[in-house]
């Protein structure tokens, strides 16, 4: 049944005698967005799509082969394609060849002229609209149809926008439009209105009923329209520029695309532990990396100012400062969030814990140790100690200054000092409860900074823009002269108005106004200092463009995949 159908559909496709006219533009990026990552997922989840041996690769133009391909695969013919061996006259294929010698044979292509059918030559947005158009059964020979009106006959059946057709006209495609497009063909319904391509593909057995409906092509909701949206597919830039009376170094980072990972790293996960900037950037794989937190570097324990997230978990946690915010999706914030940890058991008791790994034990303080911490924890407070093991409590003791108290490896103890475990609405913990841990902000800070799916976090001061004015309050602790007026090396981070992260380096030194000024003159809508000084450290692609005199603790890193 399935190949009866699929040759009735091929004899109209074979009055039209299909000719894959394309021509070569330049590469540029349109369709390669996260949303068309999941459309390209669902499309191989029906057996419509595949990638290459390295990934989808939705920036890259797609080629001649590949259009033909997709067009085989949505006409449910790609199971005859495969099976076809016959010779074709062309000399200079290779991946794909049954592909093609299934179209020519059957009239579909007759190459580019010669022995030659150029699979790799580029395919452009009318050539890949006209494909799909004749999967949905028009005929451009017959006159439904023509190439210079093919995008808007196409907006006009519903398959793209009217402002898409317009803008496909001259922009180039990519892999990414092609998956977009595709997915959107499958819910237009075909010529004769008997039903949508996808229901024709369900019938004939291609993919099952189930598969497309999780694929969100089948069932009530299916229904989609490609709309164009240019998409960036840059990484990371780096310019050298000079504003402000001060020389920068500037790294643009495109968090946008999927490509570029941007994370926090704290040598050896371990609070207080330092190392030299060449040995972290070496060791990280990176393509950029500049320095983190401002920390104790005189002290014997160089713990950060600030929070420090890894991978999701609160290494350190010390609210009041500027933060920079890593989402999972990519995407990053600016805030002066107040990080509490909150504990709740199975058995409905609570705890807020103020801070992580610092060593401040107050009277009416509550701070969690983790592993990043080491492996044990001196108490300078009397209070109380809540261990945690394998999300069981598993002690729960007095303690009094002088005390060592382990941490679990694989949990955390709850320092709680005796002013915070005297209150009347303190729940004494429950050795064998099990326990889940869970950050959150302890107040609204007006800013665009939530926990939900961060996973990293940096801190530093002062505050140098906000909301794409200069900021000139001074946050406590960052008031001395040397974080204001006396010019010093300078490391900052910002976000510009196309939410793009800027990576500012001024191993020349500079101002806090300098810095101000700078910042707001590169675009940012926020932007804060991160340590400066002997600290000043930035690496790029193979580059020390400033080399700290100090060993680091934390670290921001670029990789792009």
């Amino acid at each position: 049944m399935m190949k009866q159908r699929a040759s009735r559909l091929l004899a109209l496709l074979l009055t039209c005698a299909m000719v894959l006219a394309v021509s070569v533009l330049p590469a540029a990026a349109s369709g390669s967005s996260p949303e068309s990552t999941g459309r390209a997922d669902k499309l191989a989840s029906l057996g419509l799509f595949q990638g290459t041996d390295q990934g989808y690769q939705l920036d890259n133009t797609p080629t001649r082969i590949q259009g033909l391909v997709m067009l085989i695969r949505l006409l449910g013919l790609e199971d005859e394609a495969l099976a076809h061996d016959e010779i074709t006259p062309f000399t200079d294929l290779g991946w794909g060849k049954s592909y093609v010698a299934y179209a020519y044979e059957n009239g579909l292509t007759q190459g580019t002229g010669g022995a030659t059918f150029s699979p790799n030559s580029a395919l452009n947005a009318k050539s890949y609209v006209t494909f799909l158009l004749r999967a949905l059964g028009y005929d451009d020979a017959a006159g439904d149809f023509s190439w210079g009106d093919v995008l808007s006959f196409a907006a006009a059946k519903g398959l793209m926008t009217a402002d898409a057709a317009g803008k496909l006209t001259s922009a180039t495609l990519n892999r990414g439009d092609m998956v977009d497009l595709s997915y959107a063909a499958l819910t237009c319904e075909l010529k004769d209105g008997s039903q949508t391509l996808a229901e024709r593909l369900a019938a004939d057995g291609v993919f099952s009923q189930s598969a497309g409906e999780s694929a969100g092509v089948l069932g009530s909701g299916a229904g989609w329209t490609y709309t164009y949206t240019p998409y960036d597919n840059s990484t990371v830039t780096y310019a050298k520029k000079t504003l402000a009376g001060v020389t920068a170094h500037v790294l643009t980072v495109n968090t946008g695309n999927s490509r570029v990972h941007v994370k926090t790293a704290l040598v050896n996960n371990t609070v207080g532990a330092t190392a030299s900037f060449q040995d972290i950037v070496s060791s990280s794989g990176a393509l950029a990396v500049i320095n983190g937190n401002f920390f104790a570097s005189y002290d014997a324990f160089k713990v950060p100012i600030g929070h420090v997230m890894v991978n999701g978990d609160l290494k350190y946690g010390n609210s009041g400062v500027s933060s920079l915010g890593i989402y999972a999706d990519g995407s990053v914030a600016i805030g002066r969030p107040g990080i509490f940890t909150r504990l709740d058991t199975t058995g409905g008791s609570s705890w807020s814990i103020y801070e992580v790994n610092t060593t401040n034990q107050g009277p009416d303080f509550s701070v969690l140790y983790t592993p990043a911490f080491g492996k044990s924890v001196s108490i300078t407070a009397a209070g109380s100690v809540m261990t945690v093991s394998g999300g069981v409590i598993t002690a729960y003791q007095s303690v009094a200054p002088g005390a060592a108290v382990s941490i679990p490896s694989d949990g955390y103890v709850a320092f709680m000092g005796a002013g915070f475990t005297s209150t009347n609405y303190y729940d004494t913990p429950v050795i064998g409860e099990a326990v889940t841990k869970t950050y959150y902000l302890k107040t609204d800070n007006g800013e665009p900074f939530s926990m939900e799916n961060l996973v990293g976090m940096i801190s530093g001061g002062p505050r140098l823009v906000q909301d794409g004015a200069i900021v000139t309050t001074l946050e406590p602790g960052f008031q001395e002269d040397r974080f204001t007026t006396a010019t010093s090396p300078r490391t900052a981070v910002g976000i510009n108005g196309q939410g793009k992260l800027l990576l500012v380096s001024v191993p020349g030194g500079a101002t806090t106004q300098q810095m101000r000024e700078l910042m707001l003159g590169l675009g940012c809508v926020d932007a804060f200092n991160l340590d400066g000084g002997a600290s000043c450290g930035m690496y790029y692609n193979g580059q020390y463009l400033a080399t700290p005199g100090r060993n680091l603790t934390v670290t921001l890193q670029v990789s792009v995949s």
